[in-house]
């Protein structure tokens, strides 16, 4: 099981690097950061997330993620990880990468998939043969977020493929990039 880990994460990074040299100048001024709020359902664990939203090519977004459960929970432990998010249904169309001023917002729904890195820092010996103190754990799911350019909020639910157990997260997303376009004036300069 050892040399899985490190194949897995050289594929992480070979598929990062990849997708860095695709998405930077699409995605310089829409990248969205985050928080969440996080539940396990069939262990009613809570915990937090913060997360980065980062558009790779058209109805695809890159997004990094890293989650805590705190220790007043039944497992103490920490996730980082990444998701591809698929976008089924886009909210609104969008003309020259605008949505027209007089059509009302709709949300936007999304699969998900991706990889997680857990660290279950209170380990303890499980009936589970495939859990342990580290672990990769794929995850599949769906989501939703509804907002503008500036601040969205998102739901999803996911499962966790590898230990039967599913989870709910939601949270809101803010593009820093265009708040601050917001402050600016668009004044043309002068030429004399």
């Amino acid at each position: 099981m050892r040399l899985f880990y490190p194949s897995v994460l050289k594929i992480c990074i070979i598929v990062l690097l990849i997708a860095s040299t695709n998405f930077y100048s699409k995605a310089q001024n829409e990248i969205f950061y985050g928080v969440s709020g996080m539940y396990n359902i069939p262990l009613k664990n809570i915990g937090i997330g913060v997360r980065a939203q980062i558009p790779v090519w058209d109805r695809v977004e890159l997004v990094p993620q890293v989650k805590y459960v705190p220790s007043f929970n039944k497992i103490h432990e920490l996730y980082g990880g990444a998701n591809l998010h698929f976008l089924l249904i886009e909210g609104n169309e969008k003309i020259n990468g605008r949505k027209p001023l007089y059509e009302r917002t709709r949300p936007d729904i999304y699969l998900a998939a991706g990889v997680e890195y857990n660290r279950w820092i209170d380990y303890v010996e499980t009936k589970k043969s495939n859990s342990g103190r580290n672990n990769i754990l794929p995850e599949a799911g769906m989501g939703i977020s509804y907002g503008n350019k500036t601040i969205r909020f998102f739901g999803e639910v996911k499962y966790n493929i590898l230990w039967n157990e599913s989870y709910l997260e939601a949270g809101l997303l803010v593009c820093p990039s265009q708040i601050f376009k917001q402050n600016k004036s668009n004044k043309c300069p002068r030429l004399y």
